[in-house]
This record gives structure tokens, C-alpha cells and sequence, in this order.
């Protein structure tokens, strides 16, 4: 993600909230690197910590309870700070997340803009999370050109992370 946001504009965003998982110290250390400067300046940034939406090896059948602890956070989260725009990558949580900024786009609320970033791993298939958000995204980004066959509304950008 720390690559992903060297892309940035960040003078469109004064403000920035990230939301990671309650145990990722290194995303949060990442973001502290990056922000570091401009909080400086008088910018803000929050890290919201969230509990994993399912743990690797968990079970699926407790998968749907530990979703819905994560998706509380995410809401509560996304209620405060209200974001204009969601940049995701990667598994379980970006999913949660998504989820949560399309919600008020249903209800008339809000269109919070989404971009997903699918993993530079994912060659010939998307991932799980990949082909949930291929249906939630306004923005879906592959960084392997075949994956735009299969997937027409796919951008090619290639070496992104």
C-alpha cells in the first residue's frame, strides 16, 4: 500500500484516515513514515484499527460472526470521518471496507468513489476478495494485462505494488 500511496495527490486530501487491521503494526508504522511531513504541515490523519474480518486457517462457519465484528468497527469508523474517496488493496478487511462506503451509496446518502487494487500475485484469476470487489468498485485496478480479458471493466496498470 505504501507504493500504492506515493501516487497520491495528497493536496487533495488534507485529511486521510486508514484502516487497518487491529494487529498490522507494520501498515501502521508505514503510514506514520508517510505522514510523518505533512502532519507537519498541519494535516491530519487517523489510523483506524479494525479486528481481521477472518483469520487465516479460521473456519468459515465463524467466519460470518468475525465479519460482522470487523464490519461494526469499519462502520463506526467510516461514520466519523466520513471519506470522500476509498483506495483498498488486498484480502479480507478491503472487502469489509468496500462494503461499508457502497452502503450509503445505496441508501442516497453518500457516493464514496472506490478503488480497488488487485495483488500483483493475482496472474490469471482474481482473488476471493478481488471478485467481491470487481462488483463493488468504480475503479478496478490489474497489474497483469490478461486479467483485462477476462475482466472488461479491469485498468491495466502494471508494477503498482
Amino acid at each position: 500500500m505504501a507504493r500504492l500511496l506515493h501516487g497520491v495527490d495528497f493536496s487533495r486530501y488534507s485529511e486521510r484516515l486508514y484502516v487497518v487491521g487491529a494487529d498490522d503494526a507494520m501498515s501502521v508504522d508505514c503510514v506514520r513514515k508517510i505522514e510523518e511531513e505533512r502532519v507537519a504541515q498541519g494535516e491530519f490523519f487517523y489510523v483506524g484499527r479494525v479486528p481481521r474480518s477472518r483469520a487465516v486457517g479460521q473456519p468459515w462457519t465463524t467466519a460470518p460472526l468475525t465479519a460482522l465484528k470487523c464490519m461494526y468497527h469499519v462502520a463506526r469508523i467510516m461514520y466519523v470521518y466520513r471519506p470522500d474517496v476509498v483506495l483498498c488493496n488486498g484480502p479480507g478487511n478491503c472487502v469489509i471496507v468496500g462494503i461499508a462506503a457502497f452502503v450509503p451509496r445505496i441508501v442516497g446518502i453518500k457516493h464514496i468513489p472506490i478503488v480497488y487494487v488487485e495483488s500483483f500475485a493475482r496472474v490469471h484469476t482474481l482473488s476471493v476478495s478481488g471478485k467481491i470487489m470487481y462488483l463493488l468498485a468504480d475503479r478496478f485496478v490489474v497489474q497483469w494485462p490478461y486479467l483485462t480479458d477476462k475482466y472488461p471493466r479491469a485498468e491495466y496498470i502494471p508494477h503498482l505494488l
